[in-house]
């Protein structure tokens, strides 16, 4: 096992080093010429060489040359290949269709181009040996099962190239994620014989190097993939050798056989699958006749492959790449990632939702509904206990009745009632007018009190009513996210869910699902106090060995006591950050709050928020909005309902005016496709190429008006392209000079330092004498 994971390890960073443009150059070049060079050397029917001419077809734009090169090469060395020079004809033959059409990308794309471009060249040429020499028919077949043979390999070959190439930029899918589908590990399968074919010639008394690789790679892709893995490279070495050399056709049954009968035993270990081979190959070749001497060196060179074969270790990865797992689509794994989802969702609403409700509930509590109540309710406490009660309310009531109806104009006009707005009979009458002058005054200061609760619970109420149009468009957001989702990958998330027990950490929750794309997205939800335990580096290389693709470091969030991990394949394209913030008069707070992170789906989304004003009243707002923004992100919620669930806390968090802008790019890592949508915020830079854009948008801060929208736009990036989003101070002098400074900006440039050279900037130029919060965000596609 360490053996194999150094192998995994090797494998990634070989991988990871084809991302860099000149090692990829590099790379494809070095492997294009070493095969073209072993492949001219693989003989078939004792003398002909097409593989050479396949590695050309189909060798990548960027190894043509370097192909043809190594196989020109090849077929110079001493062999036994009849008339070497019609395959360097054949090359160049080859050379020239494929430059050609170089630039006729739905054509050089095409599945059937490389077979077409390997067969047509030896298929000519072969002719022209038929008519020039005058041969028989005999020889005129052997040179078209040739040819059939060349546009056959050149097509495996092509499709190993691409899984080698990969990662396509929707799919994200290279050699290193397993598992690979039934054509790709045929395709790869034949690549390695045909690879091996040319050691066959490498003999000492007999015994084959070529023979014996062959042995090895059938024993090992059986034990690695069972019969499948058996019996398809038992039938293609055999094939492949028994072609190769008149008198070895035996070998095609000989390695069919025991390809499948070890992948039949290869579960019961390592000695039981060479075993099984061993037999099958000695039964099937006692067909050669017992005085053979080719029955000795045969079971010398399966003596030898077996030896080898021992001392291997068992690779992880070749098991996962036969396809012993399949991704299956599970309604139980299915309903568990669903809960999941919503129950994140559900609880970051929830939190708004208690808010509303306390304020709702400490509101009701206060008294006197109208303005007779304020009456009613005073004369309820002093007259209660008053002796000359029966006199003011039974025999005089019409004129008590008209004295509190004629205190609506001072209450209203001052706010509160004197002796002197009584009547004249009311003050000679009553004994305690001091008393009922300030219960009065009491109770309608409750009353405007409850009148200004009525005006907040309205809006409360109007509120309320969008949040229910906020999570019924959640709960549409997930349902189209969950039709992107086709397959559930059970076995995956065990092996993921061990790698968390390994760690001393015991999931809760896993799922792996893949979308159209074929990208793998893993979820997992563990406790929360837990969460310290988790390196994330050495999560995402065990993840990422466990489930045979390259991940994404994770993207945590936390919900109470639970901890949700959301992780993605690796994508095409990483961003690198500068950020640099300048608070108004150098004050402790900054109104200005900005966050930048993956949302675990393969997008990385930036954040600005500039709360209203400066200072501390202003930082807690645009804290607020950013944070919101992220944590809501994060739980799954889409952008529109995270604006207006953003947007509804602002408004009711206090009875003051509270709001803030909100500015957002999300960019797709794995497609370059940017989405920007404002609400509120100044204007965002986009460099792409040496063309510059301003993008500016009339919009609505967040905590002003209900049913606010983004304003919203989009844009294909691509690598060098860069982003800069700033707050509304580094733009108070216009944005001209901003829109220059990041066109002439050097992509030597560090960010961070890019990015702080901008907010100075914006400091020196402001000249109206007043100062604001100066941010600025700086991201760079690589």
């Amino acid at each position: 096992m360490v053996e194999g994971s150094r192998v995994r390890r090797f494998l990634q960073q070989a991988g990871e080093a084809l991302h860099t443009t000149y090692a990829r150059k590099a790379l494809v070049a070095g492997a294009s010429f070493l095969t073209g060079l072993l492949c001219a050397r693989g003989l078939v029917f004792g003398r002909y060489a097409p593989f050479g001419i396949a590695v050309a077809a189909a060798a990548p734009r960027g190894g043509l040359w370097a192909a043809v090169l190594g196989a020109f090469l090849g077929y110079l060395f001493p062999s036994p290949v009849y008339v070497p020079i019609r395959y360097e004809a054949a090359l160049i033959a080859v050379a020239a269709i494929r430059w050609s059409l170089s630039e006729l990308r739905g054509v050089n794309t095409h599945p059937l181009y490389a077979p077409a471009v390997a067969f047509l060249p030896l298929f000519l040429t072969g002719m022209t040996m038929v008519f020039l020499n005058g041969s028989m028919s005999y020889t005129a077949a052997l040179y078209l099962a040739e040819s059939f043979l060349g546009a056959g390999c050149a097509y495996f070959l092509t499709r190993t190239a691409g899984l080698f190439l990969g990662p396509d930029r929707k799919s994200g899918r290279t050699l290193l994620q397993a598992p690979l589908e039934g054509g790709d590990v045929a395709a790869l399968t034949v690549t390695v014989a045909i690879l091996v074919l040319a050691f066959s010639q490498v003999s000492l008394s007999g015994v084959s190097l070529g023979r014996i690789l062959m042995v090895l790679l059938v024993i090992t892709c059986a034990r690695a993939g069972g019969i499948s893995g058996g019996a398809v490279a038992g039938v293609t070495a055999g094939v492949v050798q028994g072609l190769s050399t008149a008198g070895l056709s035996y070998l095609s049954g000989a390695y069919g056989l025991g390809g499948l009968m070890a992948g039949v035993f290869a579960p019961m270990g390592k000695a039981a699958a060479a075993v099984a081979f061993i037999v099958s190959h000695g039964v099937a070749s006692l067909q050669v006749g017992s005085g053979d001497t080719r029955l000795v060196t045969g079971a010398i060179e399966v003596a030898a492959a077996t030896v080898a074969y021992m001392l291997l270790p068992k690779s992880r990865w070749l098991t996962e790449a036969f396809g012993l797992r399949r991704d299956s689509l599970s309604g139980g794994a299915l309903r568990g990632n669903i809960v999941m989802r919503l129950k994140y969702a559900a609880q970051a609403l929830t939190n708004v939702h208690a808010s509303v409700e306390e304020i709702s509930q400490k509101l009701s509590a206060l008294c006197a509904p109208s303005l007779q109540g304020v009456y009613d309710r005073s004369a309820e406490a002093i007259c209660a206990g008053c002796g000359m009660s029966a006199a003011c309310w039974r025999k005089h009531k019409a004129e008590t009745l008209e004295n509190f109806s004629q205190l609506a104009g001072p209450l209203k006009a001052k706010g509160k009632v004197e002796t002197g707005d009584f009547t004249k009979a009311f003050v000679e009458r009553c004994g305690r007018a001091g008393e009922m002058r300030d219960e009065l005054n009491k109770n309608y200061n409750r009353y405007l009190m409850k009148e200004a609760a009525e005006l907040r619970a309205a809006q409360i109420r109007e509120v309320v009513e969008e949040h229910f149009k906020t999570t019924a468009g959640i709960l549409d957001e997930m349902a189209g996210e969950f039709s992107l989702y086709q397959q559930f990958d059970e076995e995956a998330a065990q092996r993921v869910a061990d790698v968390l027990r390994d760690n001393g950490i015991t999931p809760l929750e896993v799922c792996c699902r893949i979308d159209r794309f074929g990208r793998m997205t893993m979820e997992a939800e563990i406790e929360r106090e837990r969460q310290k335990r988790l390196n994330r580096g050495t999560f995402t290389r065990e993840v990422s060995a466990a489930c045979g693709r390259m991940f994404s470091p994770p993207c945590v969030s936390v919900s109470q006591d639970r901890c949700r991990i959301q992780m993605c394949q690796r994508p095409a394209l990483e961003v690198g950050r500068g950020f640099s913030q300048s608070s108004a008069g150098n004050g402790t707070f900054c109104g200005d709050s900005a966050s930048v992170f993956a949302d675990g789906c393969g997008r990385l989304i930036a954040v600005l928020s500039d709360g209203m004003g400066t200072g501390g009243r202003a930082a807690v707002d645009g804290a607020m909005t950013s944070a919101m923004a992220e944590s809501l992100l994060k739980a799954g919620i889409g952008f529109d309902s995270m604006l207006q669930t953003i947007n509804a806390a602002l408004m009711a968090k206090s009875g003051d005016e509270s709001l803030a802008t909100l500015d957002l790019a999300c960019i797709d890592l794995f497609t370059g496709e940017a989405q920007f949508r404002k609400a509120g915020a100044a204007c965002t830079i986009l460099r792409r190429g040496r063309r510059t854009e301003v993008l500016e948008a009339s919009s609505v801060p967040l905590g002003i008006l209900p049913g606010v929208e983004f304003a919203s736009c989009q844009r294909d990036l691509g690598p060098g392209d860069v982003v800069v989003l700033v707050s509304d101070g580094v733009v108070a002098a216009g944005h001209e000079w901003l829109a220059d400074l990041v066109a002439d900006w050097d992509e030597g440039e560090n960010p961070n330092a890019f990015a702080q050279r901008i907010t100075d900037e914006a400091k020196k130029r402001r000249s109206d004498g007043h100062e604001d919060d100066v941010t600025a965000l700086v991201l760079v596609l690589v």
